[in-house]
């Protein structure tokens, strides 16, 4: 199978309170010109020996019995699929800069 033709666009977050937060940035990803899966994120990770961050893609919380849950909203259905978008959204990330402000942060 042909892996569709994506694009990405990446907001990185500025928290302006000063608190600390995982998050780094939301991102878009467009498929084929013709869908767009909106509320992914670009996150840190907890262990600092590695620095690389992780994409999120939205997911909502139950509701109900299974309010202690999160449920995919919308996500890559294959490994490959998933990996095209993650590095993809984190290329998009380095090129807006994420990795400086990143590091400034730390």
């Amino acid at each position: 199978m042909d892996m569709p033709r994506l694009d990405a666009r990446v907001r990185l977050y500025d928290d302006a309170s000063g608190r600390p937060t995982k998050l780094l940035a939301f991102a878009e990803l467009v498929i084929q010109d013709a869908f767009v899966i909106k509320g992914i994120r670009v996150l840190k990770r907890e262990d600092p020996a590695d620095d690389e961050p992780f994409v999120v893609f939205p997911a909502e919380k139950g509701k109900g019995a299974a309010a202690d849950r999160w449920y995919d909203v919308a996500h890559p259905v294959s490994v490959e699929a998933r990996s095209a978008a993650s590095s993809l959204i984190l290329e998009r990330w380095r090129q807006a800069g994420g990795v400086a402000k990143a590091a400034a942060k730390a």
